[in-house]
């Protein structure tokens, strides 16, 4: 063993042998977490509160009852037996912030293995010290002497949070600068190889010129094969987004139509932003997880890699709320992302969720959303629900860490300004394209048709079957599968939730191929094809729902405009089939009012103005209340109350292709634990089932559990359908 800090002339250890057989020296894991967190917390002004919590996050371990569970710890792993149980040791460093008055840093410190807590149970934490507490703390000063004292003089609270929201951010934040810190050094010192392979990621200056030059080569190939209105029309929009992107931080919209090519335009836009204002990173927030699989190609085309993080939803690594230090948890911890890349492609639901998070694993990124440019693509998904805690979010982020916002889409929701209904964003938005409303007319490649009578499914595969390529997209998946069965055609092919990633990315090349050789093709699918999927029908049927979402399916008909005329979409009732319940619902109607009853011009985007705002009206923009929890401090609330994705799912993997997840799931079941490879490569075969769903087949015997958080299906998987065995119809996973 190497030499550490000693009491009674023992060494004292943060962290048992690793494979070289060293031990971890506590004094230089606290000396180098609190260099590290400070770093990190460097790019809000919170250096030296996240430095105090560096320094006092493990002082507990000073505790002789913690010494001797590593030396158990160790003994049982060398003879095979089971790991001992565990002896806390964050609420040490907790009571130490706090009589150093710095009652911020207790929620960061006694939180840093199983969550930051509600403010209710941490003063119980704290009021009810352990019995050693007095003795840890002696041992503490003993041994880090000058050292500590420095820490505990009064942590300068940085001046900008004014209000208790302001407050609660912040905390979120230097949670995750410290919890990021004790990860990666805890990583070298089990994983030092690991540890060893990260570097620096590139500046945006560097991914500017890779780029630039993708760029030049996409608008020669575009010159090549003859200007169009459509190439003519991106071109003009990828110009404002250079000019605009020289001004100040702030929120930005990007109001451009379907097809407009606002994803590479956004992109273009925060490069340059960010090289202006020397910011660090990228992120770009799509909707669906059906199509972040495309964007990042697309990114990974052009910057390689190494320089792209995509980081789905779809499976978590779960967290242990006991603070057990067995090296198999720690690795498992240390599978976590923490956003160190130039360009971050996510979902909303990872994004947002991880920001109203209370979990280590999820709130281990935060601190590297400061300093960044974050692209919300098709923002006008934002669940109604929740935009009144989201727009707070952004607000914070914008005012106080360093970061610009772009709002993506051709569909803007109302979100500037405050009225009785919406708590908005602080400040009207930045238009990245002047008078956008003229692109809407000169793009106008489509028409509508709202037939008044209610359509069965047999009408609607009756009218698909006039076309030889035909989209009809539907509300639900249980909706997708009776339209199917009422074509009755053995090309149709379907796209909704029930498949895997993996598996809808073959259909989408399968689609896009036919369309492209004139082959027959009709598509059944729910909403996973509305938001950024690259496919151009000439006939679309949409079955009533929100306004924005009906608009988004127009990006899937005569997309390029090439085709001659207009395409078709049919707009129809349908008389059977499911409507998700909440806000889902109440769009659907306002839609059903504004083009039913008052014949309102789907093409004037003035009509969303009207829309959104009778939505904000109809729909209680912070329904669980989220706000009112955050000012209390109630972490374990909000993170419970914040779901963008209502419903409790869970993750399956299922077995798609050759081969497939099976030799990562193998590799899995002879290890015992997953590593963050297998966890991202297992990404692309999950499908989510309701909670309720998932019990009931898991006692059905079609459910295996590989590792704890891994379970993959072992019923059957239809090559058109995807997972359909005994499934009720999840009307609100509406993805």
């Amino acid at each position: 063993m190497a030499s550490g800090l000693s009491h009674q002339g023992e060494p004292v250890w943060a962290h048992s042998a690793n494979r070289a057989g060293d031990w971890h020296p506590l004094a230089d894991h606290l000396s180098e977490v609190a260099s590290l967190a400070a770093s990190f917390a460097d790019a809000f002004g919170a250096a030296e509160l996240a430095g105090l919590g560096g320094i006092l996050h493990d002082v507990g371990k000073f505790s002789p009852l913690f010494q001797d569970y590593l030396r158990r710890c160790e003994a049982a792993e060398r003879e095979g037996k089971p790991t001992p149980k565990t002896v806390p040791h964050s609420i040490h460093g907790a009571l130490q912030a706090k009589q150093a008055g710095c009652q911020p840093l207790s929620f960061v410190i006694s939180g840093h293995h199983g969550g930051v807590p509600d403010r209710s149970e941490l003063k119980k934490r704290l009021a009810n010290p352990p019995a050693d507490d007095l003795r840890v703390g002696q041992l503490a000063a003993a041994n880090l002497g000058e050292q500590l004292q420095d820490a505990l003089r009064p942590a300068a609270m940085p001046e900008w949070p004014r209000d208790p929201l302001g407050c609660e951010v912040l905390i979120r934040m230097v949670f995750s600068a410290l919890v990021d810190a004790d990860w990666l050094d805890t990583e070298r010192h089990f994983d030092p190889e690991r540890a060893r392979k990260r570097k620096a990621p590139s500046r945006p200056d560097q991914l500017w010129a890779l780029f630039e030059e993708d760029q030049k080569w996409l608008m020669a190939g575009a010159s090549a094969n003859g200007e169009t209105l459509v190439n003519r029309v991106r071109r003009e929009v990828y110009e404002a987004s250079l000019r605009a992107a020289e001004g100040v931080q702030g929120v930005y919209r990007l109001t451009v139509p379907t097809g407009g090519g606002k994803t590479r335009s956004g992109m273009a836009f925060a490069l340059r932003h960010a090289i202006k204002h020397r910011l660090d990173r990228v992120i770009f927030a799509i909707p669906y997880t059906s199509i972040i699989d495309q964007t990042a190609d697309v990114y990974r085309g052009i910057f390689g890699g190494e320089n792209v993080v995509e980081h789905h939803s779809a499976i978590e690594l779960p967290l242990d709320p006991s603070e057990a230090q067995a090296e198999a948890e720690l690795r498992r911890q240390l599978a976590a992302e923490s956003w160190d890349a130039s360009v971050v492609v996510t979902t909303t639901v990872q994004l947002f969720e991880s920001l109203f998070s209370n979990k280590p694993s999820r709130c281990r990124k935060l601190h590297n959303i400061a300093r960044s440019v974050i692209v919300l693509d098709e923002v006008q998904t934002l669940p109604v629900h929740l935009v009144g805690p989201t727009l707070s979010m952004l607000n914070e982020l914008v005012s106080n860490y360093s970061v610009t916002v772009v709002l993506c889409t051709a569909t803007q929701p109302a979100f500037a300004g405050e009225s009785a209904y919406l708590e908005g964003l602080l400040c009207e938005p930045f238009e990245i394209v002047s008078r956008p409303e003229r692109y809407f007319q000169q793009l106008k490649r489509v028409e509508y048709e709202l037939p008044r009578e209610e359509w069965t499914w047999e009408q609607v595969a009756t009218e698909m079957r006039k076309h030889e390529q035909v989209l009809a997209v539907v509300n639900s998946r249980g909706d997708a599968l009776a339209l199917l069965d009422a074509l009755d055609d053995a090309t149709a092919l379907h796209l909704s939730g029930l498949l895997c990633a993996a598996h809808r990315r073959e259909v989408l090349a399968e689609v896009r191929g036919r369309l492209q050789k004139g082959e027959q093709c009709r598509l059944v699918s729910t909403q996973v094809v509305e938001a950024g999927v690259d496919i151009d029908f000439p006939a679309v049927f949409r079955a009533i729902g929100p306004l924005d979402r009906i608009v988004q399916v127009a990006g899937r008909c005569n997309r390029e405009g090439a085709r001659g005329g207009s395409g078709i979409i049919v707009v129809f009732r349908p008389r059977e089939g499911a409507m998700p319940r909440g806000a889902y619902r109440a769009g659907t109607e306002e839609a059903a009012n504004l083009l039913y009853t008052r014949r309102w011009d789907i093409h004037d985007p003035g009509i969303f103005n009207e829309y959104f705002r009778r939505l904000w009206m109809d729909c209680n923009t912070d329904s669980k209340s989220i706000q009112a929890e955050r000012r209390r401090f109630n972490y374990v609330e909000v993170a419970g109350r914040f779901e963008m994705i209502e419903g409790n799912t869970v993750a399956i993997v299922v077995s798609y292709g050759e081969p497939g997840p099976r030799p990562i799931l193998d590799r899995i079941r002879r290890r015992g634990h997953a590593l963050g490879e297998d966890w991202r490569g297992l990404q692309s075969y999950t499908v989510n089932l309701y909670r309720q769903e998932f019990d009931h087949l898991g006692r059905a015997g079609l459910i295996e559990e590989v590792t704890d958080g891994i379970h993959a299906w072992v019923g059957g998987y239809d090559p058109l359908r995807g997972i359909t065995k005994d499934l009720r119809d999840p009307t609100d996973l509406i993805a």
